[in-house]
This record gives structure tokens, C-alpha cells and sequence, in this order.
């Protein structure tokens, strides 16, 4: 709908735009108006606004001969923080709006923010869908009016191609607000996950990084089938009997025959044990010890502190080669599927590249070809992705998204968990592989497994060497994950508080409510009816639980972070507050007696 009063709005100066170019009002109606948002452009001709829910607009603008580029504006009232996906990021702040601005492609990040309120409410979510283009955010308080500005620019889109932009000033739970704004660009929200994609991964890196073997994956395979492990990263390494941890062997994409005799026994050997094997792959590097170097690839530039070169995805026999290599490793060794990495190199700017191509686009067909090649061999592959390439334009391709390497900062895998989840709701997302220091305690693993509790758990620890300790804490959360996953990952999500970096995180499927606190933070119980609670403990001190509903009789059990039972009860639960004993690393779980016994733990 569009506003055809007959006052037409003023443009507005924003400090630090540094545009030359005017900017016009895009006219958005009296809702837009009552809730104090204005939105300008450069090129408004084409622009075409849509109300598609109370407070929520759609504006689509077809490319001018100059960049596009875009200003809204909203009043900051009650603004608590500026919030920008990524485990990495800050979520704490609200940034001036003369700051640095953030560039955005389909390999790095995702042009998405949401001005957060007090309650974790939302002032103004804001997404833009310019394909594989790269676009330029600037979001920030204008100091002299306290407004809030997020201005946009598109930097290399091609004359009359249409960009999307997303405005919501509902006012909506972020918890709402946002994961709608990450479905709205989604071109595969209804497929259903690949098989194995949600399941727990055992990944080599941490524990063997490029010292791996056949021996020491066989190794590892009937105690990760034990504990519920579903698929095997075999991870760098396996392309070379280096150990320097560069990159100078990798482009053949050959098994390394010292190190793996046999990759389509080994693959076997997997399956029998019901494990998926997925190979890693350095996509983008070329190294300088590779023989592929004298196939004529191209390269785009040198990476000479990792011992390689980056190819240039332009160039159709350079992409031909990545395929046919790739589609073998998976076809002839019987996998079930790549981790594709580093594809962040592919977008890397060179001053003096001369090509008006985009490497983005290219590595956007790159990635179709790969899964047409291994598609058309019968195999519907397993693709991991890393945060930062988690934009649709490219993970559309992958069938899980996991989070950005933090090891042993299991607040940054939470962080990063909950962000993507909130992001891209409709895709699997796999921790950073956990682990942990030897002479960690229970506690502690049990910490670490708890921040991943709500993504798919990838862990990398040697499983036959570990000491009782973190081993039953392992096994015990593995077994809680596993028990209650559909909960976990397809449930209600409700993280608290993203300006606390989440201190309390709960999922619910209607009838049975999971929490875990990260904070000295009191739980509220449901106050709808429920069959199960389960409090996860990543904090030192003992929960407190809140009652707001009636006195209520419940089975009380818990457990210690080795997964011994540490309490057992019935206890008449009146209302307000309750301190439950659960250790650090603990679960508690509440159960109507009436209603029949819970899984086993």
C-alpha cells in the first residue's frame, strides 16, 4: 500500500553519508508514519511498497545506472542493542551511525539487523536481498535526533535487476521478528534435511589435525557409534603426509595412499557401524606443491603464508576441474558427503583484478555444479558450511550450517548456534566441534556440551583416550541430545536477552519444555499445561525455579554432569520460588507423577 497524502516528506540528512548522490522518500503510508519510520533512495521510480503484515513492508527497486542506495530511519526509543548474526560479532552495542560500515556478499555474511528494545522487543528488523551482490550496511544512532538509521548501498548490480528490501517496525518478540525476516529470502524453506544431516558429527580436526589416518578414524568408530554419533568428518589431512598445517598439497584432491590405503574400505567399515563419512575440502587453495598446478588453472592471487594460491572461479576449466575432483572423491571412495571450506577466499578483493565478473557469482555456479555433478552420480551428498558463507544465495547448497571456529569458547558456540538458528530457521546447525583441555573436569565438558545443546553437536576429541571423567559427562549428554533432539532442534526456540549473549535458552514442543541457563538467571516454569521440564545447569550456582501457576505436584530427578543420579523425589511445588539442587553440569527434570514414567537417561 502506498501513502497518497499530498505532503510529500523532506529528505534526511544523515551524518557520515558520504553519498553525492540525493535521495528521494519512498512513500510507505500512515502505519509507516504513526510508528516513525521513513525510508529514502537514490532511484524511487521503480520502488514498489507492500504492507504484507501489520507494520512489516516489503519494498522491491529495480537498479539504476548508479549504485543503489537506501536509508531508513526509525526513533531509538527504548533501543537496548544493535543486533547483527554472527558468533563473532558484538551484540552489545549500539553503534553511531557515523561507524565503520560492514560489507556483505553471498560467501560473507548476511545484509540482516535488528535494532533491539527492552524485553526483546524489536524496534526495526531490516534485511536486503540483492542476490550474489555486494552490499554495504552502516547502522547507527544519529546523535542529533536519536533516531536509528540503517543505510544501504548496493554495490554492483546490474541495471534494471530487482532488490528486495524487508522493513518491520511490528514491534514483535525478536523471537518472531527476526527468524520471519531470514525466512522471507529463503528459496528452500519447505525441504526436508538431508539424511544424516542433523546428526551428531564426530569431527578429526582438534584431535588429529593433519596427523590422520585410516587407523586413527577406524579407531574411533565403535565408541563414536556407541555414543550416538551419526556422521565422521574426516577432516584435513587426509590429501597429504604433510604436517605443517598449510595448505601447499591441497588442489588434486587425491587420498593421501600412506595415510589411507583403502578410502572405500574405510567409507565401508563406516557404514557398518551406521556412520556417514564426509571428506573436508579446501576449495578455493591451489598449493604450490600440487600437481594440478600444471593443468593451466587460474588463479586469482597467492596466499603465500599458507603455501597456496586461490583459484579463480571465473574460469570455466578451473570450475570443471573443483567438480570432477570433488564428484570422484565422493563417487569413488563411496562417501556420503564434503565439507566444503574457505570459500570466504573465493570472494576475496584484488586491486588490480581486470575482470568486471564477479568471483561471488562464479563461486554461486561453482557450487550448483558440484551438487548437479554428484547428484547425477546417485548420491544426494552431505555439504557443510561455516559461518561466514551462511547467505541463501550460496547455502542453499548445504545441507547443514555450523558455526565459525571458537575452539574451546563454548559462549561463542552458543552465541553463534542461536544466531544462525534465528537466521536461517529452516536449516541444520551444527556447533563448532567441541573440546576441551585434558585435565578439564566433568564440569566443564559438561559445559561446553550444554552451550551446544540446541544445534546438532559436532565434537572432536580422541573418544578412546579420554579418562573416565569427561567421558561419562560425554556419554551422558550425548544420551540427553539424543533423547530429546526433536525438541531441541524442531521445537518453540526462545533465547533470552542477545544483548547477555543469551543467558537462558528454552525449546518446547507444546508438552515438554527444555532450559539451560548459561547465567545466574531464575526459570520461569511454563505456565502452560506440560509433561516434562528439563533444566540443563552451565552455570556454578543451583537454579532457581519460579512457580506462577497453581501448587502442582512433580516427579523430581537429578542427575550430576557424569550423569549420575544425584536426587529423586516427589515434592509438592507451591507458588513462586524454588531452588533445585542440581550441580554444575547437572540436569534436572520435572515430571507430572500421573502421566507415566519419562525416557531413561
Amino acid at each position: 500500500m502506498t501513502d497518497t497524502s499530498s505532503t510529500a516528506p523532506v529528505p534526511i540528512w544523515v551524518p557520515g553519508q558520504a553519498s553525492a548522490q540525493p535521495q528521494q522518500p519512498v512513500l510507505l503510508g500512515p502505519t509507516a508514519t504513526a510508528r516513525g519510520l521513513r525510508l529514502q533512495a537514490t532511484d524511487t521510480d521503480a520502488a514498489q511498497a507492500t504492507e504484507v503484515a501489520d507494520g512489516v513492508w516489503e519494498i522491491s527497486f529495480r537498479v539504476g545506472p548508479a549504485p543503489l542506495e537506501l536509508t531508513a530511519l526509525v526513533p531509538a526509543v527504548d533501543a537496548v542493542t544493535y543486533w547483527r548474526p554472527g558468533s563473532a560479532v558484538p551484540h552489545a552495542t549500539v553503534p553511531p551511525s557515523w561507524g565503520d560500515p560492514v560489507d556483505t556478499t553471498a560467501l560473507l555474511g548476511i545484509p540482516l539487523g535488528a535494532l533491539l528494545l527492552r524485553q526483546d522487543r524489536t524496534g526495526l528488523v531490516h534485511t536486503l536481498d540483492a542476490g550474489s551482490h555486494r552490499t554495504t550496511v552502516r547502522a547507527g544512532l544519529v546523535e542529533e535526533s536519536a533516531d536509528f538509521a540503517v543505510i544501504m548501498t548496493v554495490e554492483d548490480a546490474e541495471p534494471g535487476e530487482e532488490i528486495r528490501l524487508l522493513l518491520d517496525v511490528s514491534g514483535r518478540p525478536f523471537t518472531d521478528a527476526v527468524p520471519d525476516a531470514g525466512r522471507l529470502f529463503e528459496q528452500d524453506g519447505g525441504t526436508p534435511p538431508a539424511p544424516g544431516a542433523e546428526d551428531a558429527v564426530l569431527c578429526t580436526w582438534y584431535f588429529a589435525h593433519q596427523d590422520v589416518t585410516a587407523q586413527t578414524v577406524l579407531a574411533q568408530a565403535d565408541r563414536a557409534a556407541t555414543l550416538g554419533f551419526g556422521v565422521v568428518i574426516v577432516d584435513d589431512g587426509w590429501q597429504t603426509m604433510s604436517q605443517t598445517r598449510g595448505y601447499g598439497w591441497c588442489g588434486d584432491w587425491e587420498v593421501a595412499a600412506e595415510k589411507f590405503p583403502d578410502p572405500a574400505g574405510l567409507v565401508a567399515e563406516l557404514h557398518a557401524r551406521g556412520l556417514r563419512t564426509m571428506w573436508w575440502v579446501g576449495t578455493p587453495f591451489l598449493g604450490f606443491h600440487a600437481r594440478a598446478r600444471t593443468a593451466g588453472l587460474l588463479t586469482r592471487y597467492q596466499e603465500t603464508e599458507l603455501d597456496a594460491a586461490v583459484l579463480d572461479p571465473r574460469d570455466d576449466s578451473t570450475r570443471l576441474h573443483l567438480v570432477e575432483r570433488i564428484r570422484d572423491l565422493v563417487v569413488k571412495t563411496g562417501a556420503d558427503g564434503v565439507k566444503l571450506d574457505f570459500l570466504e577466499r573465493f570472494a576475496t578483493p584484488v586491486p588490480d583484478d581486470p575482470s568486471p565478473n564477479s568471483p561471488v557469482a562464479a563461486t554461486v555456479r561453482l557450487l550448483a555444479e558440484i551438487v548437479d555433478a554428484v547428484e547425477s552420480a546417485g548420491v544426494r551428498p552431505l555439504i557443510e558450511f561455516r559461518e561466514p558463507y551462511v547467505h541463501p544465495a550460496v547455502s542453499r547448497y548445504a545441507t547443514m550450517l555450523r558455526v565459525g571456529d571458537c575452539p574451546l569458547s563454548a559462549t561463542q558456540n552458543r552465541v553463534g548456534i542461536v544466531d544462525l538458528r534465528m537466521l536461517r530457521p529452516s536449516r541444520p546447525v551444527h556447533s563448532d566441534p567441541i573440546m576441551w583441555a585434558t585435565d578439564d573436569t566433568a564440569e566443564r565438558v559438561a559445559h561446553h556440551l550444554i552451550n551446544a545443546l540446541f544445534g546438532v553437536p559436532q565434537v572432536s576429541v580422541d573418544l578412546v583416550r579420554l579418562d573416565t571423567a569427561p567421558s561419562d559427562a560425554l556419554a551422558f549428554w550425548m544420551r540427553v541430545w539424543t533423547t530429546y533432539r526433536d525438541t531441541l532442534l524442531h521445537g518453540e526456540l526462545l533465547p533470552q536477552r542477545p544483548d547477555l549473549l543469551y543467558p537462558l535458552i528454552a525449546a518446547n514442543d507444546g508438552v515438554r519444555h527444555i532450559v539451560a541457563r548459561y547465567a545466574p538467571h531464575a526459570v520461569p516454569l511454563p505456565q502452560r499445561p506440560w509433561r516434562e521440564v528439563l533444566i540443563a545447569n552451565a552455570d556454578d550456582s543451583e537454579p532457581l525455579i519460579v512457580n506462577d501457576a497453581f501448587p502442582m505436584s512433580v516427579r523430581v530427578e537429578i542427575w550430576d554432569a557424569r550423569g549420575r543420579p544425584t536426587h529423586r523425589s516427589l515434592a509438592e511445588l507451591a507458588p513462586g520460588p524454588s531452588v533445585l539442587p542440581v550441580p554444575s553440569g547437572g540436569l534436572a527434570r520435572l515430571t507430572h507423577p500421573d502421566l507415566g514414567p519419562a525416557p531413561e537417561l
